[in-house]
């Protein structure tokens, strides 16, 4: 690097301090939100019926732990449907078989997968169809539940007079591939996106949910169309909390880390694709935005890096550029580290943080890519966008 970079780049980087500090702030706002929502009791006065819904498609790995923690509750007005979306492996067997023993457990068949639809979407809408409870809670096949999970999600709902409680679940980890990809769940939302703000303004588009856990009061899910209005949908999660703030209604996010435990994925490959199915549309398939935001992040993230890395190789410690990309770095380390220990992720990812954004990034292009020149493939089905919307 030359010295003419190194007197150019300061305004830069005083720029990107400033953004830094910004992103921090925001954290601790989005921190505060959610701590402000959580209860401090468990106590969900005025019992009312819930049912749990949980779509299906080979999950013979994950649907027994799933169910046996559900079962497991300690709130007592509650049943568990369960939609087998046409599997081909021992979920239906799993599912019937659990069923025998306990009353509350239900197996439903799925119908055919029509036109225009995702088979998750379709698969809760069978399952709302079905349902008699006056909560509904989705849920997904690869969750864990704590025994009062559900019992301190409707208290928190009641206190905070929500229509839609979600939660920021603990992503369990088992290779270093998932732990170098799926940090960028609890940092991307609490992080970098302004959620206390657009609580404040009520402005919808800044409105979040994760739909490994969705817990709707019924009334304000068929208001808002339920499932049949996100058919196509593959971010239906955030849709529908758009949608319930669009109607007036109120979207509480927790921190579900001591209550909620989801086994993603297993694997690098499976984490990637996972991440990539929904990433261009949880950016709602616009170009220009997506491009920006893979712009910030590379600006916030991997720029303090690349300058810290190429001015130690030169012997330029004392550059004034290179002291704050030093500070950057540390910044942002401190910042992905008060996100893995609230989030009960390895620590060490905190540290991994410029690979962690630069595989993050390569993933949106790949979403990109997948929704523009082929089909998005997932549980043994191929998406195309274009026909879904």
């Amino acid at each position: 690097m030359s010295d003419v970079l190194f007197s150019h780049i300061i305004p830069y980087q005083v720029a990107l301090t400033v953004l830094l500090l910004v992103v921090g702030l925001n954290l601790i706002a989005n921190l505060r939100m959610v701590e402000k929502a959580t209860p401090s009791r468990v106590n969900p006065a005025g019992l009312e019926w819930v049912s749990v819904l949980v779509p299906a498609r080979n999950e013979a790995r994950n649907i027994r732990r799933c169910l046996e923690s559900l079962l497991a509750q300690d709130y007592p007005l509650m049943e568990v449907l369960v939609l087998d979306d046409g599997s081909t492996d021992e979920t239906p067997e799993i599912v019937a078989e659990m069923a025998r023993r306990d009353p509350r457990l239900r197996l439903i068949p799925g119908q055919p997968l029509p036109a225009g639809w995702m088979g998750k979407n379709f698969a809760c809408h069978q399952l709302a169809q079905e349902a008699r409870g006056e909560w509904l809670l989705f849920t997904d096949a690869d969750t864990v539940h704590h025994p009062q999970t559900l019992s301190w999600a409707l208290t928190a709902a009641k206190e905070n007079r929500a229509d839609l409680v979600t939660l920021v679940p603990r992503a369990v980890t088992h290779t270093l591939g998932e732990q170098l990809l799926l940090p960028i769940i609890p940092f991307g939302v609490l992080g970098c996106f302004p959620l206390a703000l657009g609580a404040r303004l009520g402005i919808p588009a800044l409105s979040m949910a994760i739909g490994t856990f969705l817990l709707f009061r019924r009334e304000m899910y068929e208001r808002i169309g339920g499932h049949a209005a996100v058919r196509g949908e593959i971010a239906e999660d955030v849709v529908l909390a758009r949608r319930v703030r669009r109607r007036g209604g109120r979207v509480v996010l927790l921190d579900g880390a001591d209550h909620l435990d989801v086994h993603f994925y297993r694997g690098f490959w499976e984490s990637w694709h996972g991440l990539a199915k929904s990433a261009f549309a949880a950016l709602e398939y616009r170009l220009l935005p997506t491009a920006l935001m893979l712009a910030f992040y590379g600006f916030l993230f991997l720029w303090p890096v690349f300058l810290l890395y190429g001015g130690l190789l030169q012997g330029r410690t004392g550059e004034p550029a290179l002291r704050l990309a030093l500070f950057q770095v540390f910044l942002n380390s401190g910042l992905w580290y008060a996100v893995a220990v609230r989030f009960r992720l390895p620590r060490v990812t905190a540290f991994l943080y410029p690979i962690t954004v630069l595989l993050v990034m390569l993933v949106v292009l790949d979403s990109i890519r997948m929704t523009v020149w082929g089909g998005i493939g997932w549980k043994e089905r191929v998406y195309r966008v274009r026909e879904l919307r």
